[in-house]
C-alpha cells in the first residue's frame, strides 16, 4: 500500500485561531467596519456594495487562512 495518513484529522479551528490572533481579530474588524457602514448607508448606496464585497472577500480569506494553518499544522506533525 502506499505510505501516507489518509483520513489524518485537522486541529480544532479555536486552536488554529488562537495560534494566529492578530489576523484574525483584523478579520473581525474588517467584518465590523463593513457591516456598520452597509447598515447606516443602506443598499442604495454605492459604499453599500462596495463593503458587501469586502465583506465577502474578508470571509474567503479568513476560510483560506484557517485551511493554511491546519496543513502547515499536519506538515509539522509529519516532521517528528
Amino acid at each position: 500500500m502506499g505510505s501516507g495518513r489518509h483520513g489524518a484529522a485537522r486541529p480544532p479551528i479555536g486552536v488554529l485561531i488562537h495560534k494566529d490572533r492578530v489576523d484574525f481579530s483584523i478579520y473581525g474588524l474588517q467584518a465590523v467596519v463593513a457591516l456598520v457602514i452597509m447598515i447606516t448607508t443602506g443598499p442604495a448606496s454605492l459604499a453599500f456594495w462596495l463593503c458587501f464585497v469586502l465583506l465577502f472577500a474578508g470571509v474567503v480569506l479568513f476560510f483560506r487562512r484557517i485551511d493554511r494553518l491546519a496543513r502547515e499544522e499536519l506538515a509539522g506533525d509529519d516532521l517528528l
